[in-house]
Formats: C-alpha cells, sequence, structure tokens
C-alpha cells in the first residue's frame, strides 16, 4: 500500500509533509522530492528503508518519478531500457519508479502506453508535471488544478485539506450525478475544484502557461476486435489470461488473503490461488440468522479447496458509530453499501498480510447478469418510445425516476434536469465502433462503474487499514481479450459469462458455478425498518441542518423512513438502498464540509519517518 502527493508552484516542505501526514495509514514510511526548478513530489509506502521507497529518477537527472502500486513487467521494461543503453541501479521499490523516469526521458508521453500495473505515478521534469493513472483505474489519483495559482495532486482528497488555500464546497453537479449512478461519473468530485483523473489517462501541467487549463488524455482505449474462433478457442484463452493475471499479483512471500462472498467471481480467484499452490485465508461476510446471504455457497469452496475461512457477522450495532470514519475514508461519498462489509473485512484482513485478493471485475468484463434488461430493451426497441440513455439510467434503481419527488423545487432548478446525466451514457450506447450491444454495455460498466466506483471503493476501504488490493478479474490484458470473444460466448441462451465459466469450471464445485448471481446482498431495507439504523437514519436526516441544506423534500425522506414501499418503474423495493444513499450524502456534509471528523482523521499528520 503506498500514497503520492505533490505540488507546483513555490517549494513549500511544510505543506507537503503535512499532506503525507494525512496519507500515514497508507505507508509506514514517506519521503519528499523537492528540486529548485520543478514540483515538489512526496511518496508514501511500508518500505523497509527510505532508499527502497518507489521514488527515483532518470538517468540524466531531469526527470523524477514517484508511483502508487506498481508495474506487472518490470523484467520486460528493464531488459527493454539497458538493451537502449540505459543504466539501472534502484532497488527495492524504487526500481518501478526508475523505470517509468527513464521510459519517459526516452520516449515521452508514449510511454504510458508500454506501462501494465495497477498504478498511479507524477512526473516532474523542470517545466512539466504530469499524472498518470492505470488502465483500469485501480489506483485513484485526484488533482485541484487552481490552488493560489498552484496544482495540487494526491492519491487521496483529504491530502489537499494541508493546503492553505484549500476549502471545501459541495459541487451541487457533483451530487446530481451521485444520487442517480451511486457514484461521480466523469472527473468531477463532491468537491467543488477538485478533479478525478480517469482510468486509462493522464494529464499534463505546463508550469511555463500555468493559466493554461489541463486537459485530461487516454493512453489506453478498449477496442472490440471480435475473433471468429470456436467457444473451445475462447475458453482456453481466458483460463490461460486469468491465471497470468492472478499470478503477476501474487506477493513474493506467497502469503495471500481473499474476500470470498461465494459467487463465481471471488471463488474463481480463490481457486486459482488454490491452484498454484497457496493456501488463501478467505474471509466472508453474513448478516445475522434468518437474514439471506451466500455463506453456504462460500463454505462449500472453501471445502472443495481445503482453504481456510472466516466469517464476520456485520449488524447495524458494528458499524454505526464507524459510518463517519467510513465517509471520511471515502472522499467521495459512494453509496454502495458494501462498503461497510469492505471496511470491516479489511480491518480484520489487515493483522494477517498487507494484500488482499478480490473477485471485483467478472460482471463488468464478461457480460453479468446486470445487462439482462438493456439486452431484453433493445430486442423491443422496435416498439418505439424507447430511449437506451433513460432505460440505462433506471436500472441503476437509484433516484433517476424519483427525482421530482426527491428535490426541493429550488435544487431541481440548480441541478439542470436529466439531460445532462442521459448525456455522460449515451456515446457508450451509441458508439458504433463497437458492433455488440452488449460490449457497448460492457465498455460502458468498465469505464464508469469500474474504474470510478468499484475499484476506488476497494481501494479506500483497504487503503484505511493500510492493505493493498489485488483485483486480477480487473487486468488490462483480460479485459482486451474479453473484447475479442464474440458476444455469443459471453452470454449464451440464459446463462451469462458462458465463457469464463467454462474456463474456471474444472476448478469448482458445478452448483456454484452454474448459479444464479445473488450478490452480497446487504439487508439495507430489513435495517432501516427493524433495527436502530432506522433511528439513526431519522436523527440525522431529518436535523434542522440537514434540511437547512435545501436538496431534498422532507416529506419525501419521510416517507421513505416511514418503510412505505416506493413504486418503481423497474425492480422491487429499494427504499434502503436510497435511505442509505441519503445517509451517505448528509454525513458527507458533516465530516466534510462543517469539520465534524472522526478521531482517525484527528489523528492524522505529523511528518514522522520523512526524510
Amino acid at each position: 500500500m503506498g500514497a503520492i502527493c505533490g505540488a507546483t508552484g513555490a517549494p513549500n516542505d511544510q505543506v507537503l509533509e503535512a499532506m503525507l501526514g494525512l496519507l500515514r495509514h497508507r505507508g509506514r514510511a514517506a519521503q519528499l522530492s523537492s528540486s529548485p526548478r520543478g514540483p515538489q513530489l512526496g511518496v508514501r509506502a511500508n518500505a523497509e528503508a527510505q532508499a527502497s521507497l518507489p521514488a527515483s529518477a532518470s538517468e540524466d537527472g531531469r526527470v523524477r518519478c514517484v508511483i502508487d502500486g506498481r508495474l506487472f513487467a518490470s523484467d520486460e521494461l528493464r531488459d527493454q531500457l539497458t538493451g537502449r543503453g540505459v543504466g539501472l541501479s534502484a532497488q527495492g521499490l524504487a526500481q518501478d519508479a526508475e523505470l517509468v523516469a527513464n521510459l519517459f526521458m526516452l520516449d515521452g508521453v508514449a510511454a504510458f502506453e508500454q506501462l501494465d500495473g495497477a498504478f498511479a505515478l507524477a512526473l516532474a521534469t523542470p517545466d512539466r508535471l504530469l499524472l498518470v493513472r492505470d488502465a483500469l483505474g485501480e489506483k485513484p489519483l485526484y488533482y485541484a488544478p487552481s490552488l493560489d495559482g498552484a496544482v495540487v495532486f494526491a492519491s487521496e482528497i483529504k491530502a489537499l485539506f494541508a493546503h492553505p488555500a484549500f476549502v471545501v464546497e459541495p459541487n451541487v453537479d457533483a451530487l446530481h450525478r451521485l444520487l442517480v449512478f451511486s457514484f461521480i461519473p466523469g472527473p468531477q468530485t463532491m468537491f467543488r475544484g477538485v478533479c478525478e483523473l480517469q482510468p486509462g489517462h493522464w494529464v499534463q501541467i505546463d508550469l511555463s502557461a500555468p493559466e493554461r487549463e489541463p486537459v485530461q488524455r487516454p493512453h489506453w482505449h478498449l477496442t472490440e476486435q471480435v475473433g471468429d474462433q470456436p467457444a473451445s478457442h475462447w475458453v482456453e484463452q481466458v483460463a490461460e489470461a486469468v491465471r497470468l493475471a492472478v499470478a503477476k499479483r501474487v506477493p513474493a512471500d506467497g502469503k495471500t488473503i481473499a474476500f470470498l462472498s461465494g459467487g463465481i467471481d471471488s471463488s474463481a480467484v480463490v481457486a486459482l490461488l488454490a491452484e498454484r499452490g497457496l493456501q488463501p485465508i478467505c474471509y466472508s461476510v453474513g448478516f445475522g440468522k434468518g437474514l439471506l446471504n451466500e455463506l453456504a455457497y462460500a463454505r462449500m469452496v472453501t471445502e472443495h479447496l481445503e482453504v481456510e475461512q472466516r466469517v464476520l457477522t456485520v449488524t447495524p450495532s458494528l458499524f454505526i458509530d464507524l459510518l463517519p470514519t467510513i465517509i471520511w475514508s471515502l472522499d467521495d461519498p459512494l453509496c454502495d453499501c458494501i462498503t461497510v462489509p469492505n471496511f470491516l473485512l479489511a480491518k480484520e484482513a489487515a493483522r494477517e498480510a498487507p494484500l488482499v485478493f478480490n473477485g471485483e471485475g467478472g460482471d463488468p468484463l464478461f457480460g453479468g447478469p446486470k445487462n439482462k434488461f438493456m439486452i431484453l430493451g433493445e430486442w423491443y426497441r422496435f416498439l418505439g418510445d424507447y430511449d437506451r440513455a433513460q432505460a440505462y439510467l433506471a436500472s441503476y434503481h437509484k433516484f433517476y425516476d424519483l427525482l421530482g419527488q426527491l428535490y426541493t423545487g429550488d435544487f431541481a432548478t440548480r441541478t439542470g434536469g436529466s439531460e445532462p446525466l442521459e448525456a455522460i451514457v449515451r456515446p457508450y450506447l451509441e458508439d458504433e465502433s463497437m458492433g455488440s450491444f452488449l460490449n457497448r454495455l460492457m465498455h460502458m460498466n468498465v469505464k464508469l462503474k469500474g474504474g470510478q466506483n468499484i475499484l476506488v471503493k476497494v481501494d479506500k476501504m483497504l487503503g484505511a487499514h493500510g492493505v493493498e488490493a489485488a483485483s486480477p478479474l480487473f487486468d488490462r490484458h483480460l479485459a482486451e481479450l474479453s473484447f475479442a470473444v464474440p458476444p455469443q460466448f459471453k452470454r449464451r441462451d440464459d446463462v451469462e459469462k458462458y465463457v469464463f465459466k467454462q474456463a474456471i469450471e474444472p476448478l469448482l464445485p458445478r452448483p456454484v458455478v452454474y448459479r444464479k448471481k445473488a450478490g452480497m446482498g446487504v439487508p439495507l431495507s430489513h435495517w432501516f425498518k427493524k433495527t436502530e439504523l432506522r433511528d439513526y437514519a431519522h436523527d440525522l436526516l431529518l436535523a434542522p441542518r440537514a434540511l437547512a441544506r435545501g436538496y431534498f423534500r422532507p416529506e419525501f425522506v419521510k416517507v421513505l423512513l416511514s418503510g412505505v414501499r416506493i413504486p418503481r418503474s423497474l425492480g422491487a423495493d429499494r427504499s434502503g438502498e436510497l435511505l442509505w444513499m441519503l445517509l451517505a450524502v448528509e454525513l458527507w456534509h458533516r465530516v466534510f464540509a462543517e469539520g465534524e471528523r472522526p478521531s482517525v482523521a484527528a489523528d492524522s499528520g505529523g511528518s514522522e519517518g520523512i526524510e
């Protein structure tokens, strides 16, 4: 686990040290990299020695680099650079930073296309700052392009608080997006003036033209290049690719921890680890007696593979007091309730190992069941009165079709209606470069939900405990392969993820592979109706200061809290998910906009371990 940060403008070691202090949970040791000319850089990591931190420079000394994360093809890059006459000497975690700095010295921004890994990195030259994020977005990175004439960046937004010019101001446009997607698609964040670097993108800040607005540019694209080989060919290819994706993330000591829900994706990752002769400790979650869970399937997997399983039972009494800390750890209020189990599981796993495997990515890459409604809609589109973008946003089951009931009149006017939201997804849904509608859906889910919600959530929840996430099913080469697999082998008849299931079927019990997807199934509606979470939400959402924000109609919030089912155009009663989103928004305002920082935030700061 690690973090990076930095700033342009006049060097200020005190500010950089304070930024690194706010990122202390992401690594034991820290280091500044300053220069009389060029940006300041800072880095944190769990390094054994300062010299091995992921910070280095090019052979000519003109390019400095810091990295959060790691490259997966370091040996190949090292061979390439030595073959081109570059002298390399860095040790430990610093090796990747040295490779990137020298590759950029030789190839400029074309170097980014060659980088395979899970990383966020910064490059500094005397006249430029460049920020780069990995292809799928396993590592987040944020920047504020105009703080008192400086550009400031960090792995987590909270580190920007150390800059004296930073002021928290809620971003209404981002809030509007959040309430429909449950995350914030695009470069906006809930903090006005702070941008998220998009997955597979880089941005350059030209120090000679500080007034020029930085523009994010892609260094990696997903393209549809469907092959014509039979299903057996693709099963073999996918089986090989998932094995490689797991192998390149296994730590040198072989000690592995894994989150195991009992679904096919996490089960496949555990099976692939076990196949390598490893003995992963598997953490699973339940929600109490009588409530739905997947523990029976998770147990079936661990017994079949003969690996250890540990079960954590999550109830509101276990996490209500932690909610402000979870919101603080997230930065943006990602409204997926699975953040709570992720946070609690990460806390337990941190006692065992610094790296945790997960099964995120199988659905976006191989055509999971959440595409079903959109595919059905496409079949019947000829009947008319069907808008793809509107249907897609409604399929999230959030507030898209309830905004008229939720928003106050003033707030509705400020948001600008639903057309800006539809404009986010329409280019993906109508992308003629992809002939398959399923691939259009998958592309959108990978680029938006994957790199801006799922992977960010995992990184932040594990990072809060100093734990690194390994997400092998969100792998660059696996993603590229997926868009070569013919669509009929991703969904075959009524079987979703067909080619993926065929690839891992020999490793797992058949009932685990071919059962219907259930998801983790956090019992939110039950909790908000039957437990102390209802009173907690009532006190926060209907408090005078919450109502004074002027966002939401109190009468609609009261209806949600009453437990009355809200009629929906799609799906079952999801009032618990809606209340969870409103709760996350209110807590975000209290923690960040109003400064009610949890105790973990008060403990941050300082500069011990910095050289």
